[in-house]
Formats: structure tokens, sequence, C-alpha cells
């Protein structure tokens, strides 16, 4: 079941290299890994300061309900953004309640507390980015693995993760970003174990839809 080995390869990558930042692949991997044929003349139209094809692009995905491919958007445009910010900037000045915009506005944030050694404190300040990007696409479950994430950061109790993770799955329950995001969390480097982490992934294993 391809579902269960992704899952189960997530498991013994984060027991063997400790937690990663936010949920994110390693900058220079985003940067130079080939973006698939509709990121691609985004990202060079990002490169000169034009916001227009990546802000389509995310709102095509987010009209389809194409949240997989959502969910890795957000992540390499807001990597994007990290290092290029014209494009970014110009789209925020432009349409500062676009919920694409309000998704990667929240990613970023969450990527660059990640990165500093105040990450709790930031991370606390993001919170009102991330209510705002769920608020602004009540469907969305990306801004819930976002908030995964960020639970992560800020030592959130069991409790909260819970609820987050109830909310992520009423919105998608085999999104696989929300599941990589709830792992990392149940981990043993994080707030749980390596038995927590493989029993998350055979249950999510034996609910997803057959053939996945």
């Amino acid at each position: 079941m391809p579902f269960l080995r992704a899952l189960v390869r997530t498991v013994r990558m984060i027991r063997h290299t400790g937690g990663l930042a936010a949920g994110l692949p390693p900058d220079d991997e985003v940067l130079l890994d080939t973006p698939d044929e509709r990121l691609a003349p985004a990202l060079v139209a990002a490169g000169r300061g034009e916001y227009g094809p990546v802000a389509q692009v995310l709102a095509d995905t987010r009209e389809a309900g194409e949240w997989e491919n959502r969910d890795r958007y957000v992540l390499r445009l807001a990597a994007f953004a990290a290092f290029r910010a014209e494009w970014f900037e110009a789209w925020q000045a432009a349409s500062p309640h676009d919920p694409d915009l309000l998704l990667v506005k929240a990613q970023l944030a969450v990527g660059r507390a990640f990165g500093s050694p105040a990450r709790a404190e930031l991370l606390r300040e993001v919170t009102p980015l991330i209510l705002a990007a769920a608020e602004a696409e009540p469907g969305d479950p990306v801004p819930w693995r976002v908030a995964l994430d960020h639970a992560r950061g800020t030592n959130a109790p069991h409790t909260d993760f819970e609820e987050l993770w109830a909310q992520a799955v009423r919105r998608s329950p085999h999104h696989y970003g929300c599941h990589v995001a709830a792992l990392q969390y149940l981990s043993a480097a994080w707030y749980g174990s390596h038995a927590e982490c493989f029993a998350f992934a055979e249950r999510a294993a034996q609910d997803a839809l057959p053939g996945s």
C-alpha cells in the first residue's frame, strides 16, 4: 500500500534524522528540486518580481480542491519568498486579504520562526496569521497543516494537537502533509515516541482510500 509505505518511510526518516524545521525539506532541496509544469513558470515570473502567475496557480488549486498540490506549492513558494521577497511584497500590497497570499504568509512566518533561537516566542506571534489563513478559506486543510507544525514548535499539549488534527482531517481525511506534520509532533524527537509514530502511521494506512 503506497500510503502506508510513504508514512513508514517518513517515520523512519524522523527517527533517524531528528526534527525537521516546520516540516520543511532543506532550503536547498526546495529551491533546486525541479518544479512541475504549473509551478515552474510561476517561479520564473516571481523571480522577475511578478506575483500574478503565482496567485493564479494557487487560486486554481484552491478552487479545484487540489490540496496536495496546494500544500507542496505553498511550501515551495514560502521558501522562495524567504530569499526573493519582491513578488511577495507586491502581492501583499495589492491583495492583502487574498486567501492564497494569507496562506503563503503564514507558512513563511512559521518557517522563519523555526529558524530562530527565539522560535517559541516568534511562533506565538504568528498565531493570528494562521487563523487568518484558516478563516479565509474554511474548507482548506493546508492552514491546519501549518497549525500542526506551529503546535510542534510552541510545545503545545497533546489536547491542542488533537483538536488541530481533528480540524485537519475534517477537511481532508487523507491529506499527506497533515499526516506528516502529525507524525513529526508524535515523534520521540518532539512530544511522542517511536511507538506512537508507527501506530499512527498504521491507523492512517488502514483508513486510507483503496489503492492510495
